[in-house]
């Protein structure tokens, strides 16, 4: 079986709300999916979502990458993942374009054994709970939006913070007292606080049965981030401070986390992501699987990934749920959980995509 044709197609597909972080606001979600056909007529797929300010790539670095590696992969055989991988691996360029031919790689994988890729990276668990993400707005929107979640069945919520303490501390505050204990309750700062922000808020809102702070300093203050993670009765959890084994390996050292997010654009690739969770797994550290602006394919890896490896007990895994269209047309969600799809690969056939929001942006085949 040897790969014939890989197409790929970009996407801008507008979300229900702009959606604001500490570094910025998003409106859309954009990027490529890819398409890999084999000579026997399997089609495997993949998703990029390029984010400069945290990946470095872009729209353009991204496609540029995605051309590259299809020149390369185009002819070979879907047999040894360890090889296809190393290809991947051995070139420098988006991340997020090298994530969506492995994606795409493994999903032909897994079709070729017609089982589904969960299954094939281990099979742990038949679906997982996810959170459901509140971006940065005021008070009363962030308990209107928390109050509505809860009430569509999402028992975890994580709120974006990282713009004002006091803010910060006021809107958690308001969304636990209009809750209760009805909601387990995330904060992610994404790098917005200093070393002295970050202590005073752990210390406002160590009362509200906090489940996890997520990246509360600058992903290169790995020494900062330990020394707050012994002073906080809150477990910290990276994210922008590891993208890949030797970033784990080097946290994990200097014991600056408790728990570790996972996104597979940040890995650029499935067999990265997969060696992060053996290592935060033996290091006895739980691990989060999160996600970009992914749609449904990027999302529906991340569930397989999720559901495969037992080093997974969280996800976030919410962002196909923030766009106004849908992809690809699938179910593989009952609130609060994912679950992958009972099919071979990543579970959706050439049928269930809306190629109508996709803009072919290049082909490359067998001479």
């Amino acid at each position: 079986m040897r790969i014939d044709r890989v197409t790929i197609y970009s996407f801008s597909v507008k979300l229900k709300s702009p959606f604001k972080i500490a570094l910025g606001v998003s409106t859309t979600s954009s990027g490529y999916i890819v398409r890999i056909e084999t000579n026997n007529g399997l089609i495997g797929y993949g998703e990029a979502s390029p984010a400069k300010n945290i990946l470095g790539d872009d729209m353009e670095s991204c496609l540029t990458t995605l051309k590259l590696l299809s020149k390369k992969i185009v002819g070979m055989e879907i047999k040894s993942m360890e090889k296809l991988e190393g290809i991947i691996s051995g070139i420098k360029g988006s991340a997020s374009a090298k994530c969506a031919i492995s994606m795409a790689l493994w999903d032909l994988w897994a079709r070729a054994h017609e089982e589904p890729l969960y299954i094939l990276l281990g099979g742990d668990k038949p679906r997982i709970e996810t959170d459901y993400t509140i971006g940065i707005k005021g008070v009363k929107e962030t308990v209107d939006e928390a109050v509505m979640l809860a009430k569509m069945g999402f028992k975890t919520l994580k709120i974006k913070v990282g713009e004002d303490p006091k803010e910060d501390v006021e809107r958690i505050r308001a969304v636990r007292e209009a809750l209760g204990d009805k909601v387990n309750i995330r904060i992610d700062a994404n790098q917005g606080w200093n070393y002295e922000e970050a202590l005073w808020v752990i210390k406002e809102i160590k009362d509200l049965d906090i489940q996890l702070i997520e990246q509360p300093l600058p992903a290169n203050d790995l020494k900062g981030l330990a020394k707050l993670k012994a002073k906080s009765d809150i477990p910290i959890m990276l994210d922008e401070s590891i993208h890949n084994s030797y970033d784990a390996i080097t946290a994990i050292k200097l014991n600056a986390c408790d728990v570790i997010n996972i996104k597979l654009m940040k890995a650029a690739s499935i067999k990265e992501a997969i060696k992060i969770a053996h290592i935060a797994e033996a290091a006895e550290i739980p691990v989060m699987v999160g996600c970009m602006a992914e749609l449904q394919v990027g999302i529906l890896a991340g569930v397989n990934f999720a559901c495969g490896l037992n080093a997974i007990k969280y996800a976030d895994l919410d962002a196909d749920l923030m766009a106004e269209k849908s992809i690809v047309n699938v179910r593989s969600m009952e609130v609060p959980f994912r679950f992958p799809i009972e099919r071979p690969g990543l579970g959706f056939e050439d049928k269930d995509i809306n190629y109508d929001l996709l803009t072919k942006e290049a082909e490359v085949h067998r001479d």
